[in-house]
């Protein structure tokens, strides 16, 4: 009988589950495989070094990823994205704490401190969480070390410093530790700046600079070979990031973090626990010098979110294992804008706008999972899952919307009785059941079966923001301007919440062949289709529209409706060659389409074409070599609700390669985008900076770049 792994087993479900090993960290899989495609997701250092982690997932099948701010991607998993996916950041549960979710959970680490990335693509085992529809993304720190003998000290880390020249970033990160066989202290820091990048053009696109750090510290006590503490203190802090797709910039973002986990063993209980919490302080505005103007409109957010998780893993039999647990997230949130005393702007005084005030959200869940070996070719998982969603808000009022004020063209006043007369405590009872199997047909074949019910409660402004949501109400130039500031979808337009959305339920079936040589190594091929169905899917409907054409913008609610994706992803490698000579050269590629539709009619919004990317990588000696040449497919199908504009399609070559000086030395240089190739973002949305009051023009990608990274082993 073969032996598993629990967490081989557990990614099992994933189907299209794909680890990356970031700077060239091998994350081995034990048998059966679920990456038939490589172990591991290598790119250089001057690729992998950044602050803005969501990027370098896009090399995965079935990810793309939205462009916000120049360093505050989300990930799109099936063209789901934000909420919809799960992110897990060494078992902390992150809620973006702004109405333009400029500050998402994987903004909060840079990619010098993981150790390893787990995408599950819509599939998920329950263990991995709930409150999610679109998949799950597991981000995993670099594991504390411990010297192996009594009286031993390990002292050592690594810094490192790159440049890339187009928008002319630059950064560095140090990490540093001390450790005997019991205590471990570690510090890792990590800063990065970059002013405006150009286009293909050689046309600067403005309001995409940005400057952030980020500081942690861990210490962990090993109490015996089995059972490890540690408490991890993190601080972030972002000085500035532009987003031209929106209309605020984010001009501060100070976060502090504790997460204090336990992983060890009772007999042969093994148990995986931590508790954190965290505390954000956010601050937007416009940075003037990149939209010319001397527009004033402060916006701040505090959030403060804590929780604790609880998995344990028991073996049942010798073919069965059961996985138990249970987790808890509470977060509060209040979102404020103080009146304009700068500019005296009509309708932003005399007062402060509460946008949410004292905004409660709680999450209790409830998970078990039973993993089974039936033979040496057959295994499956089946879980389920409850959560609880408590949701809650205080009364609101606008800047107008104080007793006996009766000045300016402003209907707050009337809009904040409305919703304030309203019952604001909501509770969702959600439910999550999750069946795989996995069936080794022969040595050179294996084939996947999943189906996923998966719910996802709303958020806090799909169901709060409240600036326009009377029926019926005339939606005055200040009341649109409210709305407007309610956007994480870069598309200019202005949304409000609604009391009576419900959670989404989304029903998924996806299934795997892959097809590989008889020792996994040579070559590989795998193909996953999947579909799946939303019901409750948290869509708009159509309030009112300002300006024609160009100049058009809309307001929107939020609204339950029925919608459907489907797609497939592709991916494969093959060794070329292998020899003492030439070294060794492989060739790998994947392609994914994704499409995505109302019931009612009419496409999704942010949808990425189809998209393809092909590698030819070289490695021999101290030598790491790579050609990627990606294809995108013109966006066609579009949301024409929200007006989202038409992208053509487009090719882009990258060069890198790499050399190892020593084994502490190493050394990346890389040109992306070698033909400088003029292209729209597929979804980064419409730039509302360098194009005046134009608001169909899509986000322009970035021009070509010379790229070095260099970092040292201590």
């Amino acid at each position: 009988m073969k032996k598993l792994s629990i967490l081989s087993l557990a990614a099992i479900a994933a189907l299209a589950s794909e680890p990356i090993a970031i700077q060239k960290i091998t994350v081995e899989a034990a048998a059966p495989k679920t990456d038939i495609t490589a172990n591991e997701l290598t790119t250089s250092k001057s690729k992998t070094m950044t602050g803005d982690t969501a990027a370098i997932l896009a090399d995965i099948p079935g990810v793309s990823v939205y462009n916000m701010g120049s360093s505050a991607s989300l990930p799109v998993i099936h063209g789901m994205a934000d909420d919809r996916v799960k992110i897990d950041i060494d078992g902390m549960t992150i809620t973006s704490a702004c109405p333009n979710h400029m500050n998402p959970a994987l903004s909060y680490i840079d990619t010098s401190k993981i150790e390893s990335i787990e995408v599950m693509a819509g599939i998920t085992p329950v263990s991995a969480g709930g409150d999610s529809i679109g998949g799950t993304i597991m981000v995993k720190s670099k594991d504390p070390l411990f010297a192996k003998n009594v009286g031993e000290v390990l002292i050592g880390g690594d810094v490192s410093g790159f440049y890339r020249s187009n928008s002319q970033t630059r950064g560095a990160s140090v990490n540093a530790s001390v450790a005997n066989d019991k205590i471990s202290v570690n510090y890792s820091g990590f800063a990065e700046k970059a002013e405006n990048y150009k286009n293909g053009n050689g046309k600067i696109v403005k309001d995409t600079l940005y400057q952030q750090q980020n500081q942690s510290a861990t210490i962990a006590y090993k109490v015996s070979s089995d059972d490890t503490v540690a408490l991890k203190v993190t601080k972030t802090n972002a000085d500035f990031i532009g987003f031209p797709n929106e209309y605020m910039d984010m001009l501060g973002n100070e976060s502090t973090s504790e997460n204090l986990s336990y992983k060890g063993k009772i007999g042969a209980l093994l148990i995986d626990a931590n508790a954190y919490n965290q505390k954000t302080d956010h601050y937007m505005n416009r940075i003037n010098s990149e939209r010319g103007g001397t527009g004033n409109m402060p916006m701040y957010t505090d959030a403060k979110e804590s929780g604790i998780n609880f998995k344990a893993t028991l073996p049942l039999t010798s073919t069965q294992t059961l996985k138990f647990g249970a987790d808890y997230d509470r977060y509060r949130l209040n979102d404020w804008w103080p009146a304009d005393t700068v500019n005296n702007m009509a309708g932003m005084s005399p007062g402060t706008f509460l946008n949410i005030n004292n905004g409660k959200r709680d999450r209790i869940g409830l998970f078990s999972e039973v993993v089974s070996q039936w033979s040496e070719k057959l295994s499956s998982i089946l879980g389920a899952r409850y959560d609880r969603v408590m949701m809650d808000t205080d009364d609101v009022h606008g800047y107008n919307g104080y007793t006996g004020f009766t000045g300016a063209n402003n209907n707050d006043p009337v809009d904040t009785a409305y919703f304030n007369a309203l019952e604001h405590k909501k509770t969702d009872n959600n439910y999550d059941l999750t069946a795989t199997t996995k069936y080794e047909y022969s040595t050179t074949t294996d084939m996947e079966l999943g189906f996923a019910h998966k719910t996802r409660s709303p958020n806090m402004y799909e169901r709060y923001a409240w600036a326009g949501s009377k029926p019926g109400i005339t939606l005055t130039n200040p009341m649109l301007m409210d709305m407007r500031m309610v956007n994480w979808f870069g598309d200019g337009n202005g949304y409000v919440g609604n009391l009576d959305i419900k959670p989404e339920v989304a029903n998924t079936i996806s299934t795997t062949i892959s097809l590989h040589d008889s020792a996994d190594k040579e070559w590989g091929l795998k193909l996953t289709p999947y579909y799946t169905k939303v019901s409750d899917y948290i869509d708009i409907k159509l309030l009112t529209s300002t300006g024609s054409g160009v100049t058009k913008r809309s307001y929107f609610q939020f609204v339950n409706t029925d919608a459907h994706l489907f797609g497939a992803d592709l991916s494969g490698y093959t060794t070329l060659w292998d020899n003492s000579d030439n070294g060794k050269g492989t060739l790998k590629g994947n392609l994914s389409y994704t499409r995505g539709f109302r019931d009612n009619g009419g496409s999704l919004y942010h949808i990425m074409p189809l998209h393809t990317k092909v590698s030819l990588d070289r490695v021999s000696g101290a030598w790491n070599n790579e050609i990627d040449v990606e294809t995108v497919g013109a966006k066609e199908s579009v949301d024409t609700l929200r007006n989202e504009p038409l992208t053509p399609g487009y090719a882009l070559v990258d060069l890198k390669t790499g050399y190892a000086w020593t084994k502490q030395l190493n050394m990346d240089l890389s040109v992306t985008n070698l033909f400088n190739k003029a292209y729209a973002l597929p979804l980064g949305g419409v730039d509302l900076v360098n194009n005046g009051t134009n608001y169909t023009t899509p986000l322009q990608g970035m021009g070509r770049s010379f790229n070095v990274a260099m970092s040292y082993k201590f």
